[in-house]
Protein backbone atom coordinates (compact mmCIF):
# COMPACT_ATOMS: atom_id res chain seq x y z
CA UNK A 1 0.00 0.00 0.00
CA UNK A 2 1.40 3.20 -0.81
CA UNK A 3 2.04 5.75 1.91
CA UNK A 4 1.09 9.12 2.07
CA UNK A 5 2.81 12.21 3.84
CA UNK A 6 0.59 15.76 3.94
CA UNK A 7 2.86 18.82 5.36
CA UNK A 8 1.10 20.75 7.33
CA UNK A 9 0.33 21.90 10.80
CA UNK A 10 -0.97 18.26 11.72
CA UNK A 11 1.39 16.30 9.51
CA UNK A 12 -0.64 13.75 9.08
CA UNK A 13 0.57 10.71 7.14
CA UNK A 14 -0.74 6.45 6.55
CA UNK A 15 -1.02 4.16 4.00
CA UNK A 16 -3.82 4.48 1.88
CA UNK A 17 -5.89 2.12 -0.96
CA UNK A 18 -3.78 3.07 -4.48
CA UNK A 19 -6.09 4.86 -6.64
CA UNK A 20 -7.80 6.68 -3.99
CA UNK A 21 -7.52 11.07 -4.87
CA UNK A 22 -5.38 13.22 -2.28
CA UNK A 23 -8.35 14.97 -1.95
CA UNK A 24 -10.30 11.16 -0.51
CA UNK A 25 -6.78 10.71 1.54
CA UNK A 26 -6.92 13.87 3.43
CA UNK A 27 -10.84 13.06 4.78
CA UNK A 28 -9.55 9.08 5.47
CA UNK A 29 -6.82 10.66 7.57
CA UNK A 30 -9.08 12.62 9.53
CA UNK A 31 -8.59 16.23 7.78
CA UNK A 32 -10.13 17.44 4.83
CA UNK A 33 -8.35 19.68 1.81
CA UNK A 34 -10.99 22.66 0.86
CA UNK A 35 -12.51 21.86 -2.49
CA UNK A 36 -15.29 24.68 -3.01
CA UNK A 37 -16.40 22.68 -6.05
CA UNK A 38 -17.02 19.59 -4.59
CA UNK A 39 -14.19 17.65 -5.83
CA UNK A 40 -15.14 18.59 -9.87
CA UNK A 41 -12.01 19.89 -11.15
CA UNK A 42 -13.53 23.48 -11.62
CA UNK A 43 -11.78 25.38 -8.65
CA UNK A 44 -8.25 25.05 -7.05
CA UNK A 45 -8.78 25.34 -3.26
CA UNK A 46 -7.54 21.72 -3.32
CA UNK A 47 -4.63 22.28 -4.43
CA UNK A 48 -0.99 21.12 -3.02
CA UNK A 49 2.44 21.09 -3.79
CA UNK A 50 4.17 17.77 -4.64
CA UNK A 51 6.86 17.30 -2.79
CA UNK A 52 8.41 13.79 -3.30
CA UNK A 53 6.80 11.09 -5.35
CA UNK A 54 5.49 13.16 -8.23
CA UNK A 55 5.69 9.95 -10.11
CA UNK A 56 3.76 8.22 -8.34
CA UNK A 57 0.64 10.38 -9.18
CA UNK A 58 -2.12 9.47 -11.66
CA UNK A 59 -1.25 12.08 -14.99
CA UNK A 60 -2.29 15.54 -15.23
CA UNK A 61 -5.16 15.34 -17.43
CA UNK A 62 -6.26 18.68 -19.99
CA UNK A 63 -9.17 20.15 -17.62
CA UNK A 64 -6.47 20.02 -14.26
CA UNK A 65 -3.60 21.40 -16.40
CA UNK A 66 -6.03 24.06 -18.04
CA UNK A 67 -7.21 25.15 -14.39
CA UNK A 68 -3.61 25.21 -13.16
CA UNK A 69 -2.29 27.28 -16.16
CA UNK A 70 -5.61 29.56 -15.94
CA UNK A 71 -4.31 29.90 -12.26
CA UNK A 72 -0.96 30.82 -12.76
CA UNK A 73 -0.25 27.14 -10.89
CA UNK A 74 1.65 25.56 -14.11
CA UNK A 75 4.60 24.80 -12.54
CA UNK A 76 4.63 20.53 -12.40
CA UNK A 77 4.72 20.07 -8.08
CA UNK A 78 1.06 21.80 -8.44
CA UNK A 79 -1.98 19.02 -8.50
CA UNK A 80 -5.26 19.55 -7.33
CA UNK A 81 -5.98 17.22 -4.80
CA UNK A 82 -9.86 16.10 -5.94
CA UNK A 83 -7.99 15.21 -9.19
CA UNK A 84 -4.73 13.62 -8.19
CA UNK A 85 -4.76 9.72 -7.66
CA UNK A 86 -2.36 8.31 -5.61
CA UNK A 87 -0.30 5.25 -6.85
CA UNK A 88 2.41 5.46 -4.72
CA UNK A 89 4.69 6.65 -2.11
CA UNK A 90 4.13 10.52 -1.96
CA UNK A 91 4.70 13.46 0.40
CA UNK A 92 2.27 16.74 -0.40
CA UNK A 93 2.55 20.08 1.40
CA UNK A 94 -0.76 21.74 1.88
CA UNK A 95 -0.91 25.48 2.13
CA UNK A 96 -2.06 26.94 5.08
CA UNK A 97 -5.44 27.85 3.87
CA UNK A 98 -5.87 24.81 1.94
CA UNK A 99 -7.61 22.43 4.74
CA UNK A 100 -9.76 23.04 7.53
CA UNK A 101 -9.11 22.05 11.00
CA UNK A 102 -12.08 20.18 12.82
CA UNK A 103 -13.48 22.50 14.52
CA UNK A 104 -11.32 25.73 13.49
CA UNK A 105 -14.35 27.71 12.78
CA UNK A 106 -15.93 27.17 15.57
CA UNK A 107 -13.14 28.24 17.55
CA UNK A 108 -12.79 30.85 15.31
CA UNK A 109 -16.56 32.07 16.44
CA UNK A 110 -15.84 31.53 20.27
CA UNK A 111 -12.26 33.64 20.26
CA UNK A 112 -14.51 36.26 18.45
CA UNK A 113 -16.88 36.50 20.88
CA UNK A 114 -14.94 36.43 23.93
CA UNK A 115 -13.19 39.43 22.40
CA UNK A 116 -16.26 41.41 22.09
CA UNK A 117 -17.24 40.42 25.65
CA UNK A 118 -14.17 41.75 27.05
CA UNK A 119 -15.02 45.42 24.51
CA UNK A 120 -18.30 45.49 25.83
CA UNK A 121 -17.06 44.80 29.73
CA UNK A 122 -14.78 47.63 29.85
CA UNK A 123 -15.77 51.03 31.34
CA UNK A 124 -16.56 53.61 29.22
CA UNK A 125 -14.56 56.96 29.63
Amino acid sequence: MPKVTFLHPEGKSGEVTRGLSLLEVSEALGFTLNHDCGGNASCTTCRVEVQVGEENLSEIDFDEQDLLDREALSERWHRLGCQARVLGDVVVRVPEQKWEAPGSADQEKVEELQRTLAELGKPRS
